[in-house]
């Protein structure tokens, strides 16, 4: 899926995204992240069956209207691949929990691992982990049991079409299941170290398919994150986002109002501000017929960074670099990552999402640049395998680089207000 094929109205018409979900996110994780993504837009947003946090893999997610199918979606089987370790047990049935208890496993032969798998083909009775999000008397297990306390739990009926052994290095055992829904993979591990006269855990879980749908069409959370960001933006820059509908399905957090939020149909030219047009509250650079759009969104993505924006920002806050560095930052009808206003200096962290807008991202450097500002690409993994390199590079671009503008007392050494001697025309402004 790219940005060509989406509008936001489809959004809310209803999608259904595949989304590789990360180690150690809940599924609500990864709903909130891309909830988040479409603020101060309001949509529906749903996942199709939970994963635990320590599993990987597919994750089915409907917007808008298709979220009224995802109870069909979550009816499908699934199919698992993942590693069990034989010789201990932990509380959890995984490794959330330390191991309580441990076993030999000497006189365990690969044949008795084979034909104890093949047992539990077919419908079987099992009970739910004493960890698991099922809800007793209003609460969720995990919390009774964090808490100490005992649940007399009910089995349930699950159908387990395949479980496959694919690789034995004991302790480790590698295999694929494929079952149905409501199936609990780690009870499925535990009781069949119990068949085996031993003990077992879980400690890799990755989902591969759910119904028709493979986790080789899956997109990562962080780039989808990118791309409905980059969405939002194109909407800005064509000079209106959607009114979407209905309100219910999508639509601003406030309905009623949805015309006073929407950017004025006829901005003036970014960075040709007239005097008349300096109203107090908007911010120096900015294209005041679209600020109060783009404020929210830029407080949304301050609020939602990526994880590379989140990492460069720790070491970049604070006037670290001698100078004030803001984040998501307005200018014209743009948000920029970071920004140095008094060195004009622009350094944009691009994700793998860029592949999809470089046209868009050609049109916004060549604007930038008009505008008077320098911009400066840094990649997402570069930040995130070598910070330290970035903030050095980052210190070095902004003490090589000439002061390109005189800001207004009272501000330090970030941007400003409108005010009678603040700088706005993009002529006034020169490297």
């Amino acid at each position: 899926m790219s940005t060509s094929e989406n509008t936001l109205q489809s959004f809310a018409d209803g999608k259904l995204l595949l989304i590789n979900k990360p180690y150690k996110w809940t599924s609500f994780d990864v709903v909130g992240k891309l909830r988040n993504a479409f603020k101060p837009l309001k949509l529906k947003v749903g996942h199709a069956g939970t994963l635990d946090p320590l599993a990987t893999g597919l994750l089915i997610v409907c917007t808008g209207k298709m979220t009224k199918q995802i109870d069909t979606f979550q009816a499908e089987e699934k199919e698992y691949t993942g590693t069990l370790i034989l010789g201990a047990t932990t509380p959890s049935y995984d490794m959330e929990t330390e191991v309580d208890e441990r076993f030999d496993t000497s006189g365990i032969t690969a044949d008795d691992i084979e034909n104890v798998a093949k047992q539990f083909i077919g419908a079987i009775q099992q009970y739910p982990p004493a960890h698991s999000a099922i809800k007793v008397g209003g609460e969720r297990l995990y919390e009774k049991a964090r808490r100490g306390e005992e649940v007399e739990l009910k089995s349930r009926t699950v159908t387990i079409s395949e479980f496959e052994i694919t690789n034995i290095e004991m302790p480790e055992v590698q295999f694929r299941v494929i079952c149905s829904k409501g199936t609990y993979i780690r009870s499925l591990v535990y009781d069949f170290g119990r068949a085996l006269n031993n003990g077992a855990y879980l400690s890799k879980l990755r989902r591969t398919r759910s119904g028709s749908f493979r986790i080789e069409n899956a997109r990562e959370i962080m780039e989808m994150v990118g791309e409905i960001r980059a969405l939002k933006e194109k909407n800005i820059n064509a000079g209106s986002l959607p009114h979407l509908s209905p309100p219910r399905e999508g639509g601003f957090e406030n309905p009623e109002s949805v015309d006073d939020k929407l950017p004025h149909p006829n901005p003036p030219p970014m960075g040709g501000l007239t005097p008349s047009d300096k109203v107090s509250g908007y911010r120096e650079n900015a294209d005041a017929a679209n600020y109060e759009t783009l404020k929210a969104f830029s407080r949304s993505n301050r609020h939602q960074p990526t994880e590379a924006e989140n990492v460069l920002w720790q070491l970049l806050r604070g006037n670290t670099t001698g100078f004030k560095i803001r984040r998501q930052h307005v200018i014209g009808n743009y948000i920029a990552d970071f920004v140095c206003l008094q060195k004009m200096l622009v350094f944009e962290v691009d994700g793998e999402y860029h592949k999809f807008t470089s046209e868009a991202d050609d049109l916004r450097t060549e604007i930038l640049s008009d505008l008077g500002f320098e911009i400066v690409r840094i990649k997402n993994a570069d930040v995130l395998i070598s910070p330290d390199k970035v903030f050095n590079f980052i210190v070095t671009k902004i003490n090589n680089t000439p002061q390109r503008k005189a800001l207004p007392s009272g501000e330090g050494l970030g941007g400003a207000d409108f005010n009678d001697d603040a700088i706005s025309h993009s002529e006034e402004v020169q490297p």
